[in-house]
Order: C-alpha cells, then sequence, then structure tokens
C-alpha cells in the first residue's frame, strides 16, 4: 500500500516539474496572449442581418429625416440610397456592413484613416470617420454604428451645394438618419 502511494505521489512530481520547466529541450507551448478589445462593447445588438438583403426596408417609410428626399432606392447588395431632390439636400445612403469585423474591425484601422472620432447614436457606440481627408467637411460625413458585434450601420451624406448651411457640418445628418434607422428596427 505504502509502494503504491510512493508510485503515485512520484507521477504527480514528475508531471507537475514538466508542466512549469525546460525539460531535456522540450518546452511546453503556451498560447499567444490575446490582443486586447479597442471598440467599446455593443451595449444590446441589433439583428440587422435579415436587412442585408433589403437593405431600404431598414427605414419605415413617412421619416422626418427622408422627407424632403426621393424614396429610398436598393442600388445593389447591401446599400439603400435616398437622393436629393434638390442640391440644397443631402444625398444619404445607409450599408449594412456584416464583412468588415463590425466596430472592432473599424478601431483596429483608425491608424490609417485621417479622421476618426469615436461618438455614440442612440447609445450605440460609432465612429465618424473619412478614408480620405482630415476633418468631416465638404459635405461629406460617413458614420459607422457598432448594432452587432459583427456587424456595422454605415450611414453617409453627401451635400453637394457649398452654400448649404449643413455642407461644412454634414455629420448630423448622417447621425439622425443612423438615429431613426436604430429606432425603426429596435421596434421591429
Amino acid at each position: 500500500m505504502i509502494r503504491i502511494g510512493l508510485g503515485v505521489m512520484a507521477c504527480i512530481v514528475l508531471l507537475g516539474g514538466c508542466a512549469s520547466r525546460d525539460t531535456q529541450g522540450i518546452t511546453m507551448a503556451t498560447p499567444p496572449p490575446s490582443p486586447s478589445r479597442l471598440a467599446p462593447e455593443i451595449p444590446l445588438p441589433l439583428d440587422i442581418e435579415q436587412y442585408a438583403d433589403a437593405p431600404c426596408s431598414m427605414l419605415k417609410p413617412g421619416q422626418a429625416i427622408t422627407r424632403d428626399l426621393a424614396e429610398g432606392v436598393n442600388e445593389g447588395g447591401n446599400t439603400c440610397t435616398w437622393r436629393a431632390k434638390t442640391p440644397q439636400q443631402p444625398q444619404m445612403t445607409a450599408t449594412i456592413d456584416l464583412a468588415s469585423g463590425g466596430l472592432e474591425g473599424l478601431y483596429r484601422k483608425r491608424v490609417r484613416l485621417p479622421y476618426f472620432e469615436p461618438t455614440d447614436v442612440r447609445n450605440y457606440p460609432a465612429v465618424r470617420y473619412d478614408p480620405d481627408r482630415s476633418v468631416p467637411d465638404q459635405g461629406r460625413c460617413t458614420v459607422s454604428v457598432g448594432v452587432a458585434e459583427n456587424a456595422l450601420l454605415t450611414v453617409t451624406t453627401t451635400i453637394a451645394d457649398p452654400k448649404t448651411l449643413n455642407y461644412p457640418v454634414p455629420c448630423p445628418d448622417a447621425e439622425l438618419l443612423a438615429n431613426a434607422i436604430i429606432s425603426d428596427i429596435a421596434r421591429s
């Protein structure tokens, strides 16, 4: 009985020693540390995938933000466009992005974007950004909202007339459309 107890004890000591040190040139592999999260957590994920093939259905008809725009048209794929009726009104697009890695993917490429400003839309973490310019002016702004871990709602507003009041600050228009879309999806 004592011999069995000593044998078990010797195995435990031997196995314990193998796990903690280099034995005869063999190193036990440890998994690499996981990269830390950059983007904020998504508080209450929305099921936006259901709109990927019909993105114009994300927004219910009659929303104030699109009242003076032409009816939304699916531009093919996962983008809906509301065209301006006059140069003073913004053209707006809303895209469902299920391929770029969500908000975390956008945060990971932030160093390559001349303009990157975290914000929030309807309590969802969002980013105002521009891949070409260091400020969102000249009538164009893009806002991506993290609506699920791997999904973004990306809204872009473009104003053609430089004399328009919102031309130098177009982001509020993009955020209003994103807010209306999120409200409608949350109520669905």
